[in-house]
């Protein structure tokens, strides 16, 4: 898949959209030029949006020619050292400036410029509209196209009041902290702090924020906006709740105390109960914003805080004179908020895909649903691809068991296996009759825009609407391995694998596997000894499901098995979330934004012409859903058919 940046290229290309018989245009809404938009806005844009390294990874933008990078202070730390890359492969060294924790606002700046340095002027955030269309670019964890910044499309949807945030639909996880959300008029309007568990749930600081304490992200330290800011923000990350049963039933107990912050160097600890603060005894948070901000206001340098520690009462003292010193004016980057049309909002960004229903219902016949047997007690269902004028099915292999059926209209027939491409996570089956509907492999495109909308249909529903990340990339194998949560021994004369111990937080535990119980078959695997167990798990995907029979005393039972990762639990809100057991290891593929479960994948991708584009194949994060290049199935698709052929001369 090949990514042209040139715009006469881009405009050759949409007015294939504009001609094209299933047209995506409605009356009251104009796909083809928010397209154009969109794509002029990621060109103009993207040499600007870096990536920062610094023990770990995150995101900025440049908004200045002399090297201000913008990004979050919950991943900046005054005075360090970082690595900026920038997407065409040039490396600057940079500063941690001005951060704070409260805001999430942070500066790196860029030590050595150069005069050839791209960015991103600083737009308006307080005129945008609800509804408004924009694009995030940045650098999530995991896998991705090298140094390129993977794209995603949203709206804006409010300010949130309680902290006063951007929310956005633009997607967002781990990595793309510090990343910009633009406007299309290639304005920055937010930075990427943090998500909420609902997909609508992105929160971004307000790029205004960053206008308003210029100065003092600037220099190279923390500051605070406000007395309540010396605990709730200056204490960075600290957090501090009411106390419930403490024997006194008032104070306030401090959970965490980050090193550097105006808590630590007042002497306050983790578990410090906090009783007094100005002279004001402490009942709830709101009682310690109040006594903050009345010294803050009265103009204090300094103020004491009466906390127990164990069973010892002590007298400590914030100090505010450091952190509220005013900093030296600095001016603002040349280019600031340059002058742009009025911001415009659209209704139909809430519910995209409803405005596609008609192209939707005539992709959505190249969707099957197929279900196969995995042991003897589960079927699961997966969404398979037909493919027209032949009998030929394709779908995703690790999800496609024995016994394979398909339903359409209600009607039910058998599926027969022709050939299982693992690498790819492929699989071709074959259907009793050619099929009048389904995608037309000879017609495969050969390139598709970073940005350019795609297409998931749904047969039961209106489907999903995405656009393109990046380029195609080689997805590695990852060293994640599946977990059970036991340790097994060998039962007797190979009868099976005895559960010595099963963790508390395991799989097993999970399932309802106790200690004692002997394992004798996973999935279609008979287990005679632990190193059957062992050899069964390291062959099969982390995050699979295994169908389990065991003998617990005199009894016979199957048990349901999802098995975890040896990689870390998900600990973050991104990773709460179901994603596809395998999801890595494939030949080619492109990222999209689309919100897709993994029952989901295996079904076809179009862009708007209504050509097929893709192979939905894995969801791979709460950001990104990974797509097979139509010409990859295609050559899959040919070679399995050629190999069927042959045989059966």
């Amino acid at each position: 898949m090949q990514i042209f940046r040139n715009v006469w290229v881009l405009f050759l290309g949409l007015s294939i959209i504009v001609t094209s018989q299933t047209t995506a245009r409605c009356d009251d809404f104009d796909f083809e030029s928010l397209q154009s938009d969109i794509l002029k806005t990621i060109d103009q844009v993207r040499p600007a949006v870096v990536r920062i390294s610094g023990g770990s990874a995150f995101s900025g933008v440049i908004v200045s020619a002399d090297g201000h990078v913008l990004s979050a202070a919950h991943a900046i730390t005054p005075g360090k050292r970082y690595q900026i890359t920038l997407p065409d492969g040039r490396r600057f060294r940079g500063v941690g400036k001005g951060t704070n924790s409260k805001a999430d606002c942070a500066l790196v700046k860029i030590l050595d410029p150069g005069d050839d340095l791209p960015y991103a002027p600083m737009g308006d955030s307080s005129s945008l509209v609800p509804n408004q269309p924009c694009v995030g670019l940045s650098y999530p964890g995991g896998q991705r196209a090298g140094s390129e910044p993977v794209v995603r499309f949203g709206r804006f949807i409010s300010i949130s009041r309680s902290r006063g945030m951007l929310q956005t639909s633009v997607l967002m996880e781990p990595g793309d902290s510090g990343g910009p959300v633009f406007d299309l008029n290639g304005c920055v309007i937010g930075i990427r702090s943090r998500i909420g568990r609902s997909m609508d749930q992105n929160y971004e600081v307000p790029v205004d924020v960053y206008r308003e304490f210029w100065s003092e992200l600037n220099r190279e330290k923390s500051f605070i906006r406000s007395g309540s800011d010396a605990l709730e923000q200056g204490v960075r990350y600290a957090a501090v709740r009411q106390r419930r049963g403490n024997g006194e039933g008032n104070g306030l107990a401090i959970l965490s105390v980050s090193d550097g912050s105006l808590a630590s160097k007042a002497g306050l600890n983790r578990n410090d109960i906090i009783l007094r603060v100005y002279g004001r005894r402490l009942q709830s948070m709101s009682d310690l914003r109040e006594a903050l901000e009345e010294a803050w206001d009265d103009g204090v340098e300094s103020i004491k805080v009466q906390v127990k520690r164990s069973n010892e009462s002590l007298d400590l003292e914030i100090d505010f004179g450091e952190a509220s010193e005013v900093a030296p004016k600095v001016a603002l980057p040349e280019n600031d908020r340059p002058a742009v049309p009025a911001p415009q909002g659209f209704r139909e960004l809430n519910g995209l895909a409803g405005q596609l229903a008609d192209l939707e219902s005539k992709l959505d016949d190249a969707c099957i649903t197929i279900t196969s047997e995995f042991g003897e007690d589960e079927s699961r269902t997966i969404t398979g691809t037909r493919i027209r004028g032949t009998r030929w099915v394709v779908s995703k292999d690790s999800v496609v068991g024995q016994n394979p059926t398909a339903e359409v209209d209600g009607d039910s027939f058998p599926l027969n296996i022709v050939e299982r491409d693992t690498e790819n996570d492929l699989v071709l089956l074959e259907a009793p009759d050619v099929q009048s509907v389904g995608i037309d492999l000879d017609a495969v495109i050969s390139e598709t825009f970073v940005g350019t909308f795609l297409l998931t249909p749904d047969d039961d529903g209106a489907g999903l609407v995405s656009v393109v990340g990046s380029s195609t990339f080689r997805s590695q194998k990852e060293s994640r391995r599946a977990v059970l949560g036991v340790v097994p021994s060998t039962y007797e004369d190979n009868q099976g694998a005895h559960l010595d111990e099963v963790n508390d937080d395991g799989a097993a535990k999970r399932a309802g596997l106790l200690v004692g119980d002997v394992v004798t078959k996973m999935d279609d695997t008979i287990i005679r000894t632990q190193n059957d167990m062992r050899r069964f798990l390291s062959q099969v995907g982390p995050d699979a499901v295994v169908m389990t029979t065991l003998r617990r005393d005199d009894e016979e039972l199957t048990k349901r098995v999802k098995l975890e990762s040896n990689s870390s639990r998900a600990s973050h809100v991104a990773d709460r979330m179901d994603k596809s057991s395998r999801r890595v290891g494939f030949r080619e593929v492109f990222p999209h934004d689309a919100d897709l479960k993994p029952s989901d994948c295996g079904g076809p991708l179009f862009d708007l012409t209504g050509e097929f584009v893709g192979l939905n194949i894995a969801r791979y994060s709460r950001v990104r859903s990974f797509a097979l290049p139509a010409s990859e199935l295609k050559e899959f698709v040919q070679q399995a058919a050629s190999k069927a052929s042959s045989t059966n001369e």
